[in-house]
């Protein structure tokens, strides 16, 4: 198995173009280090993957069962399970083992061997909430040391309408080479794909521990963070109409893309 480890996810939604009045509690405001200006929203999502101990005893986050088949350059297809969606609560408070031992957090799991009916078994939740418009969204993600997959964070409206963190496993192989995160927004045919993918280089290697990946969307940018430093702005492309959040891992074996088979 590859693991992919999802620790704490915060999102702030419902944007309104004004400033926290000091009477009110209701709202987050966020500031944008590239533009300097500040943000606030008025609706927060906290899921805290590091206590909860029963998927079913939250409604936020629906676990996902799908098939794809073999596309492309891809030999295999992919499989999403319930069985490779695994909680690994911390077993009081603190601690740096879940119950399962490892680290603690929401496991996505990618199996290794040969797949099973064409298709690699691999994990993926959802938000149940696809009214999501406009935010900061943030997760704290250990990816997985192993060759061979794609792990995402992202928002999802249409294929047109999408903004990624991607992580590839096989960027992060060779200690000599810096570690790329993959920020990606699908937009119109109209706008160049080269134009919206961008392989960033980070300062740490995703697969040594936790860290906090960010995108905030508003009606005029879209800005990426990596533990609150700001590594990407556009504001073309940017998604118009609402929607949700997806956290997935897996593999297919494409060479261009997952790479694979994990060990």
């Amino acid at each position: 198995m590859a693991h992919l480890l999802y620790s704490l996810v915060v999102l702030a939604y419902a944007f309104v173009p004004q400033l926290v009045s000091a009477a009110c509690e209701c709202g987050y405001q966020t500031h944008s280090i590239k533009s300097n200006e500040n943000k606030v929203f008025t609706d927060v999502l906290e899921s805290d993957f590091l206590h909860l101990k029963d998927i079913n005893a939250q409604q936020d986050w629906k676990r996902q069962v799908w098939d794809i088949p073999a596309v492309g350059t891809a030999p295999w297809g992919r499989n999403m399970t319930l069985e490779n969606v695994i909680l690994n609560p911390l077993p009081g408070d603190v601690g740096t083992e879940g119950v399962n031992g490892r680290d603690p957090g929401l496991e996505l799991r990618v199996s290794a061997g040969e797949p099973r009916r064409g298709a690699v078994k691999s994990g993926e939740v959802a938000t149940a909430r696809r009214d999501m418009f406009y935010g900061s969204f943030r997760a704290g993600i250990k990816y997985t040391g192993q060759h061979g997959t794609c792990g995402a964070f992202f928002f999802y409206q249409s294929d047109r309408g999408e903004i990624d963190v991607e992580f590839l496993s096989k960027l992060y192989q060779d200690p000599a080479k810096a570690a790329d995160l993959l920020l990606v927004i699908h937009a119109g045919p109209e706008v160049s794909t080269n134009e919206l993918f961008r392989p960033t280089p980070l300062s740490f290697r995703p697969q040594d521990g936790y860290h906090e990946y960010r995108f905030d969307w508003t009606p005029e940018r879209i800005t990426y963070y990596a533990d609150g430093q700001f590594l990407w702005e556009t504001s073309v492309g940017v998604p118009k109409q609402a929607g949700g959040l997806t956290l997935n891992h897996w593999s297919n074996g494409d060479p261009g893309w997952s790479s694979g088979l994990p060990a």
